[in-house]
């Protein structure tokens, strides 16, 4: 399975000590530059600490892919154009992104895309979070640290994880 990311998944899931989370449900990520570049640099020294071989900065390497990331850069942010190009030429199986502007242009361009949300779900159907305290702890340290979610969608996600855990 190929996954690429954004900023926003590694940022809240490091954010909550919580990275493990994307290793054990994807094995292998890979990130653009510009977007290991938008993660703050105490982050980053966290990320470092836990990146082995799954966490994988690579830009496109094809002419083609890269002028798709320059072409979005009017009207998307720097990682985000490049993380869909990425996925398009590695063929990604998802893009993990939390901008809604950005994941509409990704699916357009064919590229399948989960929130944070949706891996969280992912996470606890798997059993990687293995009861719903520590989903419901994972996910509210997120929202504490900025993850802003509307109130329909935090009860769609917390019944489903409900349904999933209890």
């Amino acid at each position: 399975m190929i996954v690429i990311s954004n900023t926003s998944p590694l940022f809240y899931f490091a954010s909550v000590g919580k990275l493990s989370l994307l290793k054990e449900l994807y094995y292998k990520i890979y990130i653009p530059n510009a977007v290991w570049e938008e993660i703050p640099s105490n982050l980053r020294i966290d990320i470092k600490f836990e990146k082995t071989e799954w966490l994988i900065i690579q830009d496109p390497e094809k002419d083609k892919f890269k002028e798709v990331a320059i072409s979005l850069f009017h009207v998307l942010g720097r990682g985000e154009s490049y993380a869909i190009a990425l996925s398009l030429e590695l063929e990604a199986d998802y893009l993990l992104i939390n901008d809604q502007e950005a994941k509409d242009k990704a699916e357009e361009m064919g590229i399948k895309t989960k929130w944070i949300t949706e891996v969280l779900l992912d996470a606890a159907e798997k059993k990687v979070i293995k009861d719903f305290q520590e989903f419901l702890k994972i996910f509210e340290k997120m929202i504490e640290n900025g993850l802003w979610i509307k109130k329909e969608h935090y009860n769609k996600v917390i019944e489903k994880a409900k349904e999933v855990l209890i």
